[in-house]
C-alpha cells in the first residue's frame, strides 16, 4: 500500500486478478452511455462511448483536458455529424477542419489534444 499521493514503481510483470481502473473507469472495458437524440457532450463522457441512435453529436468548449478521449458510435442506419461548438475539430491525417460525417453504423475518436482542439479519427468525412 503506497498511500495516497505516493508512486508505486514496478520492475517487472504485473498480473493483477482483479479491476484496473482509474478516476474515469475501468481500463479494460468501454463503458456506455445511450442517447436517442441530438446530445452535447459533457465532461464524463470521457473514458467511454457514446452509444446515438438519432441526431448529431455537439463537442463543446471548456469541457475537456488535453488527453480526455471519447468514443463516439452512430447507432443508426443514416449518417450523423459531429458539431464543432467553439472549437476546433481536426480530421485525423488530413488538413480538414470544422463538422464531420459519421459513417451508417460508424464509430469516431475524438481525442482532445490542446484547449479547445480535437483530433477525430474514424468512420468520417
Amino acid at each position: 500500500n503506497a498511500g495516497s499521493g505516493s508512486d508505486v514503481n514496478i520492475n517487472t510483470d504485473l498480473n493483477v486478478s482483479g479491476v484496473v481502473s482509474d478516476s474515469a473507469g475501468s481500463l479494460r472495458n468501454l463503458p456506455q452511455v445511450s442517447k436517442s437524440s441530438a446530445y452535447t457532450l459533457i465532461a464524463s463522457d470521457t473514458g467511454k462511448h457514446v452509444s446515438i441512435s438519432s441526431g448529431n453529436i455537439t463537442v463543446p468548449s471548456g469541457v475537456f483536458s488535453v488527453g480526455d478521449i471519447v468514443t463516439i458510435f452512430n447507432n443508426n442506419s443514416s449518417t450523423m455529424s459531429i458539431v464543432a461548438s467553439g472549437t476546433t475539430l481536426r480530421k485525423a491525417g488530413t488538413t480538414g477542419t470544422g463538422t464531420c460525417t459519421l459513417a451508417v453504423y460508424g464509430t469516431a475518436s475524438i481525442l482532445c489534444v490542446s484547449s479547445n482542439v480535437f483530433v477525430v479519427s474514424g468512420n468520417i468525412s
